[in-house]
C-alpha cells in the first residue's frame, strides 16, 4: 500500500515534467481541461494538481512512450531503497 501512495506522489511531482515531455502546449492543455493559462503554468510549477486534473491531464497526454518515461523515474526514485534476496523473505515466512 505504501508504494501505492509513494508511486502517486512521484507522479504528481513529475507532472510538470510528464506535460513538457508529452510535446502539447499549456494553452492547449489548459483549455481542454477549462482551466485558464496562466493557472495552469503556475500549477505546473508548483506541483500542487488536484487528483480530477492530473486524471484529466493525463488523459490527454498518455502514451507509452510517457509511462516508460515515469517508470524510470519511479525506479531511480527507489534505487536507494534497500534491496532484499526472495530467500530472505522465504526464510522470514517459513516457506
Amino acid at each position: 500500500m505504501l508504494n501505492i501512495v509513494e508511486n502517486y506522489m512521484q507522479l504528481k511531482k513529475n507532472m510538470g515534467t510528464l506535460i513538457n515531455k508529452s510535446g502539447y502546449k499549456n494553452a492547449f492543455l489548459a483549455e481542454q481541461i477549462g482551466m485558464p493559462a496562466p493557472t495552469f503554468s503556475v500549477k505546473k510549477q508548483r506541483g500542487n494538481w488536484t487528483e480530477n486534473e492530473m486524471k484529466q491531464i493525463l488523459a490527454i497526454i498518455q502514451n507509452e512512450k510517457l509511462e516508460d518515461f515515469f517508470f524510470l523515474e519511479v525506479m531511480r526514485a527507489e534505487s536507494d531503497e534497500p534491496r532484499h534476496p526472495i530467500a530472505d523473505l522465504k526464510k522470514e515466512m517459513g516457506w
